[in-house]
């Protein structure tokens, strides 16, 4: 009733009451309104008394007190008997009308106490039926309802029971419009429930009470979310500012209001999509939070709505920040969740939640861990029980669509399928229908199955239909369709599917507003499929709106990850796309700049090398691209040094020297040194810190694990920031950046830096000297020549493989090796014993191949046309590995030098050949060890006794078997007693920093450990020999595949009496193994040739050096003008289709397939044993090599030729490698 106070002051007026004195009551609180009512007179002589009667009015109308009701009325009826005779008629009437208001609500009080009662039991029914939910209950309410309004027709404009009678009524149209879907109750719902939030004072509990519920009525949100109605969306923001306007500020409740108004603005952002919404909402679901203490029995609940808040502005901006802050709020809360009580004791929706935001860091991160601890989050809430919920059986859904993104398991996308199609038959969403629609798409793909890309579409197509036309989301939607007939084109080639495929994003395009975190994305995907009409149809139109779009898609106007960025320009790059040749090196070179971004060093390995195994070949094709449009060889070989071994230089960045920051800034050395251990926490860290990961769920396990990786994330943060700090210090310009053209230059004195880079665009070798780096653009493109010798020599059988690797040799030489010789002058072989050194760096695919062994060694007479004859080799992974290890060499000078030599003899393993000639191969090492003044140690045949004893020893000697990993090469390892269970692995190798004491030499006399079995990893170099070099050896020896067991006796016998004779020094162990190497190729040519071209010959055996001294003294060759079977084999790929420019079209991976070789494995030749090579790959790899064996085996009959011209090939002298610094 207090709406009628204004009236009544201006009645009281009419009366000549004092105006101020009835404003002031007007503003008085109850209780002393009341006291002053009670403390007036009851005036005699009526002199007063319009003050007296408006007075006990006022209280009645603020308070409803009958008492002082009845007071005014009594009063007023004598005022109107005694003065009737002196008051003229317009005074008579006004006292008439008075007293007749008076009376009339007095008389009402009874029947306003009978509706109250028919609105309390409508009340009560709907609590029944919400408890029992029986309609019957809900009729009675209607009822009760309808006989109140007979009571009383009208109630008074803002009497608060008016008010509350409307709320009530509204509810029961609400619940009757859940039941029934009749519209019109929801409209009716909406209008009651605003007229009673309107029925009070702003700010009133009351008030807020309806408005709270107004706008959390799951149901009414459901209506007004599908029908969008611009006036429920007005009085929804008014709704929500009056909520945060009036919200209590302290006392016991506050947390609770909190919460009710965070939760008003969740439904008014799922309506308005407004970034103020969501801001606004965080910081009231912050200080909920904050509010509410640890033993609240709604703080879990608390926590969720800040987690989903902060998602949703993620999802909104793209800002990792956001997603970060959301896992860390619910991850702390973790360990206050009791699992000893029941199940439904668990608040399972904020588990939920949380392995929802971790499967959206997954996918913006590819963090695996973040995926797999969704999953068996996922998994936990399956197996309790709770399932049955919709977005539970979605979500785990879509978590095994990225782990079958991964991982390539097709369980996983079959049970991705099946729970999400099971959660959009329980709920038809357009969320469920989006992805139902990717999961179908995502198998029809890998089985190439058009019918599922089909029966994607048609999921999409109700997404979108089913969306309200005003749904923010609907632009995703529209995007989202338009991706799925792109696909569908890429299938079937029909332009129909491109046409609606364009259509669908440029409407997408024209309705998503700019600021949305998908919109570069969108306008990335117009832009590759107008480019891809452009090339069907020609239009310059077409081509050159792709080319706009595309350009801005880049440019950084919206949201996009590094990888994100990647994926987009790739395809732009390829020759037939259009791109200029400066446009080409542009692109490239911001990839290649944003590769280390996508691999970041907070990353484990296992994720560094599945982000690393995306972006393989980019960095040729850069540097490729730069040279092409003119740029200097210095520009094009840093994109090449920047875009390679990106993961090592990562470790190499933490392990540097700092001396002279410590000597000189001595503060950010120390902070520098706290940061680098905190991101050199490794994978053994994490499961040592939290065993519960991978067994039981244990919530503090899981929460332990979150806090591990968001340090490193932190620490990778301030990492970055004071690298950037100490590079404004002077004399440290240029800390842990890339190598200036000085630095490489001077990385080549003495002895000169080879790089050999093949691309689809150009092969050049880069030549850096002392004085300059130059490049020199090779004969032809040769990518896939060398992919294929690489891929044939590993999977060849006996009988061709030697042949396959001749071939190799021989093509290097003509290819590659001789026009780089040739340009420094290497042109005869030494006639002292001061033989020159090249550094030689293999990219890509030749990093399979043995460059220091190219050349015609079979030719007869005999010639000079190979690099051991011309020069001694050494391999370094990249020029800033060399520089890296030349630094620590300088730090570790003055270090005190250990006498000790560990071997590790492994003849027997277990599921392995036995290997006899290792115990001869250590006889003869410790034979030679009081010569070389060092005392051999062999520790037990245990992982951590060995990397325990390298941290004091001068040289590590293995000899055994080797163990090649495919999937994963940082899992490659030495062999030991118990084989593949417990392998001496790269990681290991790499986290074993002996930086403090730098051993000299690690001689792994074991087959393949040089080598590069993941093909999308080639250029990161991972493997034993480079972790050794990463743990500190100065130089390791090591093998590219498989060696012969009695011939690592003779080159190790030959390297150590090198060193003996020359002192353990650089030059010894580079110029050991050359000898050792070329001594043994001498004796195999030897025989192979004498047995064919001098069958009746008399030469001496076959272990007497002199015989190839004869063989050299039969004359010279001349020049071969014939095609050789190298070109015989070019032009065999080159009819296969599969040209370095269809490698340009179809991508790595597509070509990949095509020289991947067949599943059978080598022959062991001659009963020879072999330190062998245990190769371990996925099961979709063995199917692409199976796919490939007709391949294989045609290019192997080429590469045989047309006759033989030598005997018995003998090339087990090939493999061994020198790397050092």
């Amino acid at each position: 009733m207090e709406p009628m106070i204004p009236h009544i002051i201006s009645e009281a007026v009419g009366f000549g009451v004092d105006r101020e004195l009835m404003i002031h009551l007007g503003t008085t609180p109850d209780e002393d309104l009341i006291a002053f009512a009670d403390s007036q007179d009851d005036p005699d002589d009526y002199s007063d008394v319009q003050t007296y009667i408006f007075v006990h009015f006022f209280v009645f109308v603020k308070t409803e007190s009958i008492s002082h009701l009845e007071k005014a009325i009594i009063r007023t009826e004598g005022w109107a008997a005694l003065e009737c005779d002196t008051m003229d008629y317009s005074e008579s009437t006004k006292v008439s009308d008075l007293l007749h208001l008076l009376k009339e609500l007095f008389e009402s009080t009874d029947k306003t106490e009978r509706r109250l009662k028919l609105v309390a039991n409508a009340q009560e029914s709907i609590e029944r039926y919400n408890v029992a939910g029986v309609v019957k209950y809900l009729d009675d309410s209607f009822d009760a309802l309808k006989e109140a309004k007979t009571v009383i027709p009208i109630w008074p404009e803002g009497h608060k029971d008016f008010a509350n009678a409307n709320g009530i009524e509204g509810e029961c149209h609400e619940l009757r419009y859940k039941l029934t879907g009749n519209t019109a109750d929801a409209d009716r719902a909406i209008g009651l429930i605003w007229r009673a939030a309107n029925g009070f004072p702003k700010g009133h509990s009351q008030n807020i009470r309806w408005l709270t519920h107004f706008m959390r009525s799951s149901n009414l949100n459901k209506y007004r979310k599908r029908t969008r109605n611009p006036a429920d969306i007005e009085k929804m923001v008014e709704a929500t500012n009056t909520i945060y306007q009036f919200l209590p500020k302290n006392g016991p409740k506050e947390a609770r209001a909190l919460f009710e108004a965070t939760m008003c603005f969740k439904e008014l952002f799922e309506v308005n999509d407004s970034i103020e919404t969501l801001d606004q909402g965080i910081e009231l679901a912050t200080s909920c939070v904050k509010a509410a203490s640890n033993d609240h029995p709604e703080r879990f609940s608390y926590i969720n709505s800040l987690a989903n808040f902060l998602g949703y502005r993620f999802k909104r901006l793209g800002s990792l920040a956001d997603l970060n802050k959301a896992i860390e709020v619910v991850e702390r809360s973790l360990p206050e969740i009791s699992t000893s009580g029941e199940p439904s004791d668990v608040p399972w929706y904020l588990i939920n939640g949380l392995a929802t935001l971790l499967g959206h860091r997954y996918a913006e991160t590819k963090v695996s861990e973040d995926l797999d601890r969704a999953i068996e989050l996922m998994e936990a809430i399956n197996s309790v029980g709770v399932s049955g919920e919709a977005k539970y059986l979605h979500n785990l859904g879509m978590l095994l669509l990225n782990r079958f993104r991964r991982k390539k398991d097709t369980r996983d996308i079959d049970k991705s399928v099946h729970l999400v199609r099971k959660a959009t038959e329980m709920e038809d969403s357009p969320e469920n229908r989006g992805s139902l629609a990717q999961s179908l798409c995502t198998r029809a793909l890998h089985h190439k199955d058009i019918l599922g890309i089909s029966e994607a579409i048609e999921a999409g197509e109700r997404m979108v239909s089913i969306a309200p036309d005003s749904d923010p989301r609907l632009p995703q939607y529209l995007h989202d369709v338009g991706v799925l007939y792109r696909h569908k084109y890429n299938v079937r080639s029909d332009i129909a599917d491109l046409n609606e495929s364009i259509r669908l994003l440029t409407l997408a395009f024209n309705t998503m507003p700019p600021e949305y975190v998908a919109y570069s994305m969108m306008m990335g995907h117009l832009a590759d499929c107008l480019r891809e009409r452009w090339k069907k149809n020609g239009s310059q139109e077409d081509f050159d709106k792709a080319k706009s779009l595309f350009q801005r898609s880049i440019s950084g106007e919206g949201y996009l990850s590094a990888g994100d960025v990647i994926r987009l320009i790739m395809p732009a790059t390829r020759p037939e796309e259009g791109a200029t040749t400066e446009e080409r090196s542009e692109y490239l070179e911001k990839v290649v700049q944003m590769i280390a971004q996508a691999s970041p060093m907070s990353m484990q390995q296992s994720d560094q090398q599945y982000m690393m195994s995306e972006f393989a070949q980019i960095p040729s094709e850069a540097a490729a691209a730069a040279l092409d449009a003119g740029k200097s060889a210095f520009h094009a070989l840093s994109l090449l040094e920047q875009g390679r071994g990106v993961i090592t230089d990562h470790l190499m960045k933490m392990r540097t020297d700092i001396s002279e920051l410590e000597e000189s800034h001595p503060v950010l050395a120390n902070q520098f040194i706290a940061l680098r251990s905190k991101l050199g926490s490794t994978e053994k860290n994490l499961e040592a810190a939290c065993p519960g990961v991978t067994g039981a769920l244990s919530f503090c396990d899981i929460a332990t694990a979150g806090s591990l990786q968001n340090q490193r994330v932190e620490a990778q943060k301030a990492f970055d920031n004071l690298c950037a700090q100490i590079r404004e210090l002077s004399g440290f310009e240029n800390f842990l950046l890339p190598l200036t053209e000085e630095e490489m230059k001077a990385a080549a004195d003495p002895d000169p830096i080879v790089v050999i880079n093949l691309s689809t665009i150009r092969c050049d070798a880069f030549i850096v000297e002392k004085h300059q780096i130059r490049n020199i653009k090779l004969l032809k493109s040769q990518l896939t020549t060398a992919n294929a010798l690489g891929a044939l020599i590993r999977y060849a059988d006996s009988k061709m493989q030697p042949h396959v690797i001749r071939l190799s040799l021989e093509w290097m030489w003509d290819r590659e090796v001789k026009p780089v010789l040739d340009a420094l002058g290497f042109t005869k072989t030494p006639t002292e014993d001061n033989w020159p050194h090249i550094w030689w760096i293999p990219t890509g695919f030749l990093c399979r191949l043995p460059l220091h062994a190219a050349g015609y060694h079979f030719k007869f007479p005999r010639t000079n046309e190979t690099v051991m004859d011309r020069v001694m080799s050494s391999y370094s992974s990249s020029i800033k590995a060399l520089v890296y290890g030349r630094r620590r060499r300088s730090m570790g000078a003055t270090n005190r030098k250990s006498d000790k030599v560990l071997i590790v003899p492994v003849p027997y393993t277990q599921g392995q050949a036995g290997l006899p000639y290792v115990a001869q191969e250590v006889g003869v090492l410790n034979s030679l060890c009081p010569s070389l003044h060092l005392t051999p140690v062999v520790p037990e045949l245990k992982r951590e006794d060995i990397l325990s004893s390298m941290r004091d020893c001068r040289i590590f000697h293995f000899a055994g078997h080797g163990l090649s990993n495919a999937s994963d090469p940082s899992k490659s390892g030495l062999l030991l007693k118990e084989g593949v269970k417990n392998p001496l692995t790269v990681t290991d190798l790499q986290n074993n920093q002996l930086q403090s004491n730098p051993p000299f030499l690690a001689y792994l006399s074991a087959c393949s450990t040089g080598a590069a079995e993941a093909e999308q990893l080639l250029d990161e170099g991972i493997n034993l020999i480079s972790a050794c070099q990463l743990a500190g050896f100065r130089h390791v020896i090591g093998t590219l595949w498989e060696v012969s067991d009695p011939h690592c006796v003779d080159v190790a016998k030959t390297l150590y009496e090198t060193i003996r004779d020359e002192g353990l020094t650089d030059k010894a162990i580079c110029r050991g193994l050359h000898k050792g190497v070329k001594r043994l190729r001498n004796r195999a040519v030897w025989r192979s040739v004498r047995s064919h071209t001098f069958p009746n010959h008399d030469f001496d055996s076959d272990n007497d050096d002199t015989a190839w001294e004869a063989f050299a003294d039969l004359g010279e060759s001349k020049p071969d003008t014939s095609p050789t079977r190298i070109d015989l084999f070019e032009d065999y790929c080159s009819a296969l289709g599969v040209t370095d420019e269809e490698y340009a079209k179809r991508g790595r991976r597509g070509c990949a397939k095509a020289w991947e070789a067949s599943s059978k494995k080598p022959d062991i030749r001659d009963e020879t044993p072999f330190r062998n090579l245990a190769t371990q790959c996925s099961q979709h790899e063995k199917s692409d090599e199976k796919n490939a064996a007709d391949m294989a085996r045609k290019l192997t009959v080429v590469a045989l030729g047309s006759g033989r011209d030598v005997g018995p090939l003998d090339l087990y002298w090939v493999p061994y490698l020198h790397f050092g610094v």
